[in-house]
């Protein structure tokens, strides 16, 4: 009867550690599951901020170009409607230049 009793201890105690290792590996594959899940979301937001950013700079970058460009159109049409002020300018820039390059 006392090894009866072991027995059955036993078997319901076997029973429950089968229990505690399905319960620990579904845990487990849980916990894998949401670090999947938390590392996607992460990447796709990531991936989204990357986008934002790329789009920013192509903004900052055409903007910049647009500006240079006119920039240089105004120049262009300041030296064709006063062509010997700009020469005389630019001949000013490089004597000054020349000076300053010459001492050093």
């Amino acid at each position: 009867m006392a090894n009866q009793a072991v027995d059955q201890e036993l078997e319901t105690l076997r029973g429950d550690l089968n229990n505690l290792r399905a319960d620990v590996r579904k845990l487990t594959d849980d916990l894998a599951s949401a670090a999947r899940t938390g590392a996607s979301i992460a990447s796709d937001e990531a991936e989204a901020e990357m986008k934002r950013l790329r789009a920013d700079l192509d903004e900052l970058y055409h903007r910049a170009l647009s500006r240079g460009q006119a920039s240089l159109e105004s120049v262009e049409e300041h030296v064709e409607r006063n062509p010997l002020t700009s020469l005389a300018v630019a001949f000013g820039v490089g004597l000054l230049l020349g000076k300053l390059l010459d001492r050093h």
